[in-house]
Protein backbone atom coordinates (compact mmCIF):
# COMPACT_ATOMS: atom_id res chain seq x y z
CA UNK A 1 0.00 0.00 0.00
CA UNK A 2 3.04 2.20 0.89
CA UNK A 3 4.59 1.52 -2.52
CA UNK A 4 5.85 4.80 -3.30
CA UNK A 5 5.76 7.38 -0.16
CA UNK A 6 7.45 10.47 -0.31
CA UNK A 7 8.74 11.62 3.06
CA UNK A 8 9.07 15.31 2.82
CA UNK A 9 10.97 17.90 4.69
CA UNK A 10 13.95 20.03 4.50
CA UNK A 11 16.49 17.76 2.90
CA UNK A 12 14.07 15.43 1.30
CA UNK A 13 15.06 12.63 0.25
CA UNK A 14 13.46 10.75 -2.48
CA UNK A 15 11.93 6.42 -1.82
CA UNK A 16 11.07 4.05 -4.20
CA UNK A 17 12.33 6.71 -7.43
CA UNK A 18 9.43 9.18 -7.23
CA UNK A 19 10.34 12.80 -7.67
CA UNK A 20 10.44 15.22 -4.35
CA UNK A 21 7.23 17.38 -3.47
CA UNK A 22 8.76 20.45 -1.40
CA UNK A 23 6.17 20.20 1.68
CA UNK A 24 7.36 18.63 4.99
CA UNK A 25 4.39 15.82 5.00
CA UNK A 26 3.61 12.31 3.19
CA UNK A 27 1.72 11.86 0.72
CA UNK A 28 1.17 8.26 -0.78
CA UNK A 29 0.82 7.58 -4.82
CA UNK A 30 -0.98 4.47 -3.83
CA UNK A 31 -3.23 3.58 -1.48
CA UNK A 32 -5.39 5.57 1.02
CA UNK A 33 -5.39 5.62 4.24
CA UNK A 34 -7.39 7.68 6.38
CA UNK A 35 -5.94 11.00 7.98
CA UNK A 36 -2.62 10.57 5.27
CA UNK A 37 -2.79 12.39 2.38
CA UNK A 38 -3.44 10.39 -0.75
CA UNK A 39 -2.51 10.57 -4.38
CA UNK A 40 -4.41 7.44 -5.47
CA UNK A 41 -7.83 8.94 -5.49
CA UNK A 42 -9.53 5.43 -6.91
CA UNK A 43 -8.41 4.20 -3.51
CA UNK A 44 -9.47 7.47 -1.66
CA UNK A 45 -13.09 6.99 -2.70
CA UNK A 46 -13.29 3.43 -2.09
CA UNK A 47 -12.17 4.17 1.29
CA UNK A 48 -14.54 6.92 1.96
CA UNK A 49 -17.95 4.69 0.83
CA UNK A 50 -16.57 1.32 2.46
CA UNK A 51 -15.34 3.04 6.15
CA UNK A 52 -18.23 6.02 5.42
CA UNK A 53 -16.02 8.88 5.55
CA UNK A 54 -16.03 12.40 4.26
CA UNK A 55 -13.33 13.44 2.13
CA UNK A 56 -11.45 16.30 2.07
CA UNK A 57 -9.52 16.91 -1.92
CA UNK A 58 -6.68 19.00 -1.90
CA UNK A 59 -6.65 20.56 -5.53
CA UNK A 60 -3.21 21.95 -5.84
CA UNK A 61 0.14 23.10 -7.85
CA UNK A 62 2.26 21.89 -5.33
CA UNK A 63 5.44 22.79 -7.40
CA UNK A 64 4.59 26.13 -8.76
CA UNK A 65 1.29 27.98 -6.64
CA UNK A 66 2.49 30.41 -4.02
CA UNK A 67 -1.28 30.39 -2.30
CA UNK A 68 -0.74 25.51 -2.59
CA UNK A 69 2.50 26.67 -0.84
CA UNK A 70 1.73 28.82 1.66
CA UNK A 71 -0.73 26.69 2.74
CA UNK A 72 1.52 23.42 2.86
CA UNK A 73 3.63 25.65 5.22
CA UNK A 74 1.10 27.22 7.33
CA UNK A 75 -1.54 24.35 7.62
CA UNK A 76 -0.58 20.99 5.85
CA UNK A 77 3.11 21.07 7.83
CA UNK A 78 2.02 22.15 11.44
CA UNK A 79 1.81 19.57 14.46
CA UNK A 80 -2.00 21.03 14.91
CA UNK A 81 -2.94 19.37 11.17
CA UNK A 82 -1.00 16.68 11.62
CA UNK A 83 -2.96 15.85 15.08
CA UNK A 84 -6.11 16.52 13.76
CA UNK A 85 -5.51 14.40 10.42
CA UNK A 86 -4.67 11.54 12.84
CA UNK A 87 -7.98 11.29 14.44
CA UNK A 88 -8.72 9.37 11.41
CA UNK A 89 -12.18 11.18 10.85
CA UNK A 90 -11.35 12.16 6.92
CA UNK A 91 -9.99 11.12 3.58
CA UNK A 92 -7.12 13.39 2.50
CA UNK A 93 -6.93 13.43 -1.51
CA UNK A 94 -4.04 15.29 -2.87
CA UNK A 95 -4.69 16.25 -6.68
CA UNK A 96 -2.03 17.65 -7.84
CA UNK A 97 -1.51 19.69 -11.25
CA UNK A 98 2.86 20.17 -10.69
CA UNK A 99 4.46 21.88 -13.44
CA UNK A 100 6.79 18.73 -13.22
CA UNK A 101 4.75 16.13 -14.21
CA UNK A 102 6.25 13.26 -12.94
CA UNK A 103 5.35 14.32 -8.98
CA UNK A 104 2.02 12.86 -9.93
CA UNK A 105 1.77 9.08 -11.57
CA UNK A 106 0.85 9.07 -15.34
CA UNK A 107 -2.00 7.00 -14.53
CA UNK A 108 -3.53 9.75 -11.99
CA UNK A 109 -3.01 12.46 -14.29
CA UNK A 110 -5.95 11.95 -16.61
CA UNK A 111 -7.92 11.17 -13.08
CA UNK A 112 -7.40 14.49 -11.61
CA UNK A 113 -7.95 16.51 -14.58
CA UNK A 114 -11.40 14.88 -14.66
CA UNK A 115 -11.91 15.16 -10.88
CA UNK A 116 -11.12 19.28 -11.37
CA UNK A 117 -13.63 19.29 -14.21
CA UNK A 118 -16.44 17.48 -12.02
CA UNK A 119 -15.91 19.65 -8.95
CA UNK A 120 -15.65 23.01 -11.20
CA UNK A 121 -12.07 23.77 -9.79
CA UNK A 122 -10.55 27.68 -11.44
CA UNK A 123 -7.82 27.90 -9.09
CA UNK A 124 -5.37 26.80 -6.56
CA UNK A 125 -6.00 25.79 -4.22
CA UNK A 126 -9.42 24.85 -3.77
CA UNK A 127 -10.42 22.72 -1.19
CA UNK A 128 -13.64 20.47 -1.15
CA UNK A 129 -15.26 18.52 1.74
CA UNK A 130 -17.12 15.47 0.07
CA UNK A 131 -19.88 13.04 1.44
CA UNK A 132 -19.00 9.88 1.64
CA UNK A 133 -20.54 8.58 -1.72
CA UNK A 134 -17.76 11.07 -3.33
CA UNK A 135 -20.56 13.04 -4.71
CA UNK A 136 -22.21 15.37 -2.55
CA UNK A 137 -20.23 18.51 -1.83
CA UNK A 138 -20.70 20.05 1.63
CA UNK A 139 -17.74 22.60 1.47
CA UNK A 140 -15.66 24.60 -0.28
CA UNK A 141 -12.84 26.63 1.03
CA UNK A 142 -9.87 28.48 -0.38
CA UNK A 143 -6.58 30.05 0.73
CA UNK A 144 -5.65 32.61 3.57
CA UNK A 145 -2.95 34.64 3.98
CA UNK A 146 -3.54 34.39 7.45
CA UNK A 147 -4.55 30.80 7.55
CA UNK A 148 -3.51 28.44 10.52
CA UNK A 149 -4.51 25.02 11.02
CA UNK A 150 -6.63 25.28 14.15
CA UNK A 151 -8.39 27.45 11.98
CA UNK A 152 -8.13 25.69 9.07
CA UNK A 153 -9.11 22.27 10.81
CA UNK A 154 -12.05 24.28 12.44
CA UNK A 155 -13.70 25.28 8.54
CA UNK A 156 -13.11 21.83 8.10
CA UNK A 157 -15.23 20.24 10.82
CA UNK A 158 -18.05 22.87 10.18
CA UNK A 159 -18.09 21.75 6.43
CA UNK A 160 -18.06 18.26 7.87
CA UNK A 161 -21.12 18.70 10.91
CA UNK A 162 -23.03 20.70 7.98
CA UNK A 163 -23.51 17.91 6.00
CA UNK A 164 -24.20 15.22 8.49
CA UNK A 165 -27.03 16.87 9.65
CA UNK A 166 -27.83 17.81 6.24
CA UNK A 167 -28.00 14.03 5.65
Amino acid sequence: MLAAVLLLGAGAAVQAGVSIFQQPHVVNAEGAEAGIWTQDTDAGFALAKEAGLPLLLNFTGSDWCYWCKLMDRRVFSSLAWRKWAEQKKVVLLWVDFPQDKSMVPAEQQPKNRALADKFGVRGYPTYYVVAPDGETIWGRLGASQDATAAEFCGDVDKCIARGTTAD
